[in-house]
C-alpha cells in the first residue's frame, strides 16, 4: 500500500523537475528582445560606413543570434529560400515606442564579405509579430540608407555604385567607388506587412517608378 503512494509521487516529483527545466530553457520574446542593444529613435544610417565595407570587404566575425531565437523572426526561411543561401541574422539594435518592438539586424549570408542587408522586425507590445522591412545595406552594385523617426516611418533612399573600375571584371581588389546615383526613394511605414530582401524590394520600387511614369505619360 505504502509502495502505492511513494512511486507515483517520485514520478511526480520528476516530471515536475523535468518541465521546470523545460521552461527554463524556452526563450521568451522578453528574453529575444535582450539580444538586441538597446537604442533610441531616431536612428540613421551612414553611407561612408556601407561604402567602407564594400570596398575593403574586411573579416569580421558577426555576433550571431542563437538559433533558438529565429522563432520570433519568421521570415528567415522565407529569407534563405529566395536567396538559395542561409542566412545568418546579426543583431544590431532594438527600439521601443509606445505601441510597438523593433529589432534591427543584418541578414549575414553565406561567407559573403562587405555586403549588408539590414532588416527591421516589428512586434507590437504582447510580442505578436507584424511584420519585417529591408531599410539599409549595401552590394556590389547598390548601397540603400534609412533614417527611421520614432513613428518606426522609415525614409529610404537606394543609389548606384559607381565604381572606378567595373566590379564584375576587376572585383573589389584595388577599386574604388567614385560616387554614389540616386536611384530610388520612398517612405516606409514599418508596423506593416513588409519583406526583408533588397532584391524584392528594390524590384517593387522599380515596378513603382515604371507605374509613376505610365501614368505621367498618360496625362
Amino acid at each position: 500500500m505504502k509502495q502505492s503512494i511513494i512511486i507515483p509521487a517520485i514520478f511526480l516529483a520528476v516530471f515536475s523537475i523535468f518541465t521546470l527545466n523545460l521552461d527554463a530553457q524556452t526563450p521568451t520574446f522578453k528574453d529575444f528582445l535582450k539580444q538586441f542593444p538597446s537604442a533610441s529613435l531616431p536612428y540613421s544610417f551612414n553611407a561612408q560606413d556601407l561604402q567602407t565595407q564594400i570596398e575593403s570587404r574586411p573579416i569580421a566575425k558577426a555576433k550571431r543570434l542563437s538559433y533558438d531565437f529565429y522563432q520570433f523572426l519568421p521570415e528567415l526561411e522565407r529569407s534563405a529560400q529566395f536567396s538559395s543561401m542561409p542566412v545568418f541574422p546579426e543583431p544590431i539594435a532594438s527600439f521601443e515606442t509606445k505601441e510597438y518592438y523593433a529589432v534591427l539586424y543584418n541578414l549575414a549570408r553565406g561567407l559573403s564579405r562587405g555586403t549588408k542587408t539590414y532588416s527591421i522586425s516589428v512586434f507590437d507590445k504582447q510580442g505578436n509579430y507584424i511584420g519585417t522591412h529591408f531599410v539599409a545595406g549595401v552590394n556590389p552594385s547598390t548601397l540603400t540608407v534609412a533614417k527611421i523617426d520614432d513613428q518606426l516611418n522609415a525614409s529610404v533612399k537606394e543609389y548606384k555604385l559607381n565604381w572606378a573600375n567595373d566590379f564584375g571584371a576587376f572585383g573589389a581588389d584595388g577599386n574604388k567607388v567614385t560616387g554614389l546615383t540616386l536611384h530610388d526613394m520612398q517612405t516606409i511605414d514599418l508596423a506593416t506587412e513588409g519583406n526583408p530582401d533588397q532584391l524584392e524590394w528594390t524590384s517593387r520600387a522599380q515596378v513603382m517608378q515604371s507605374s509613376a511614369a505610365d501614368i505621367a505619360k498618360m496625362k
